[in-house]
This record gives C-alpha cells, structure tokens and sequence, in this order.
C-alpha cells in the first residue's frame, strides 16, 4: 500500500493504450497475410519490448528516498546521498556521493516530468547552484544548427527554383515557399534571446541589437512548457510576464531543465524580498 507522503509518476494512459493497440493491430494483421513475414514479427517484436519498456517505467518519490523503475530493474537513491547532477538531452541524471555507483536517470517522458523537477529542486536546492555564474547564454552548437537548417532550406528552393524549369509555375511557388521557411528559421534564431543576466531584482535579457530589463514584478510564473513531436515531448523555458507575450527561451547552453529551476529560484527568491521591502 502506497504512503501518504509518497507519489509515483508513469508515463501517460493514452500513450500505453495506443502503444497496446498498435501492437495488437499489428499482430492480428499477421493472420491475414498469405505468408509469414518475417520482417513484421521483428518489428512487432520490437514494439512489445518498448511497450514494456514505457509500461514499466515509473518514478517514486517519498520523505526520505526517490526510486526509478525501469524494465530490468529498480535504482533508488536517499536525497542525502546525491552529489550532484547531470543531463543527458532532456533527461535529468541524480548522482551518488560513492564514485557515481548508482546513477538515476529520470525519463523526460513521464507525465508530471516538470513536478518532479520542483520536487527535486525543493529537496536538494544546493544541487542547482550555479557557482554565482548568473549569465546564462545561448549555446554556439544550437545557433550553428539552427543557421545551418535554415540555409539548407534556403538551398532546396534554389534547386527547385533552377532544377525544375519546364514547370515554371509550380517550381516557382515551390521555391519561393522553401525560402520563405529558411529566412523565417534564420531570423527566428537572430531575433530570439541571446543571453540572461540575473541581478536582485531584475533580469536583463540581450538579443543581438537590444536589452530588456525586466523587475520580479513584471514577471508572474516561470514554467517549464512542453511541445509535442514525433520523438517525444520537447521541454523549452517559459517566463510569462504580466503585460506582453510571455518569453520562449530555448537552445541555452545550460538545458531547458537547469535553467528553469534558475529562473524559478530567482523569481522566487526576488518577489519574496519585494513583498518584505513593501510590508
């Protein structure tokens, strides 16, 4: 019987139920086919074990201890006992104090995954301290990857534009399209936030020809948001301001994760002394 205190995270129903069906979709399919395909019971094959995969995973955490579930087994860690952290793409991996014997890595797929976060942060704060670093910039791998996106758009409209002529019409709008995509994820790039600096009481934040300091106050929330894609969800930093769009940060060099408990210490820690300052 599960604790009062404690709370488990799995991955959502409908992604177990449409897991199932496809399976079991695929399975029966096999009966209608003439001759036996191999390459399908290979495949299907492969689905269950992803399916068990999902269905097993879990995280439990409790007063005193988090533990992972997993397929082939379970890790569990006492809170006292991490050392620090790490991230592997969006996942976040606790540590061991004894040389890194025992390393959680907790899925990003879960649903609940930013609670688990604030459980985390609540429980170990020290484990985010950025050493007094308050700058947090934009990685260079993720602009380069972005530039180099947008310009290889770019080059498939001028293929269609110039590989394609007896169709003028169509390779016309076809190119014209293409490069419209590529400028737009080029700009999108050039015109998002550069970098962050956190003072007491306000956040500078600098894109390439301009700065915009913002107070506690200005700020209501800041949440770690999610999108889905075909490989899963994509977590990217929120910070929703009183007036005006709310500010979509992604491609820091510190991951989407780690900096949304940074901002989220900030903004706590700040608005808390506003309101001391006003009593």
């Amino acid at each position: 019987m599960m604790k009062a205190t404690e709370k488990t995270f799995r991955h959502s129903f409908g992604k177990l139920a449409m897991m199932a069906l496809s399976v079991l979709i695929a399975g029966f399919a096999i009966f209608f086919i003439d001759e036996t395909n191999y390459f399908l019971l290979v495949l299907i094959g492969f689905a269950f074990i992803a399916f068990l995969f999902y269905a097993t995973s879990s995280v439990k955490i409790s007063e005193s201890e988090i533990v992972t579930t997993r397929f082939l087994g379970t890790k569990s860690l006492p809170w006292s006992d991490i050392s620090h952290v790490s991230m592997r793409g969006q996942a976040i991996r606790l540590h061991n104090r004894d040389d890194d014997d025992v390393v959680l890595s907790i899925d990003s797929q879960l649903e609940g995954y930013p609670e688990i976060l604030d459980i985390i942060f609540k429980k170990r704060p020290d484990l985010f301290d950025v050493g007094g670093n308050d700058m947090m910039s934009r990685g260079l791998l993720s602009g380069i990857a972005t530039v180099g996106v947008g310009l290889a758009v770019i080059a498939i409209s001028a293929f269609i534009f110039f590989a394609a002529r007896e169709m003028e019409e169509v390779s016309t709008i076809s190119a014209l399209i293409f490069l419209a995509l590529g400028l737009f994820i080029i700009a999108s790039w050039f015109l998002a936030p550069q970098s962050i600096l956190l003072e007491d009481q306000t956040m500078v934040v600098a894109y390439l020809f301009r700065e915009v300091t913002y107070t506690a106050g200005d700020i209501t929330s800041v949440a770690l948001e999610k999108r889905r894609t075909r490989n899963g969800y994509v977590y990217f930093v929120q910070v929703n301001l009183k007036t005006g769009k709310p500010l979509k940060l992604s491609g820091f060099w510190l991951g989407s994760v780690l900096m949304y408990q940074i901002l989220k210490r900030w903004h706590d820690k700040a608005s808390s002394s506003q309101r001391f300052t006003h009593s």
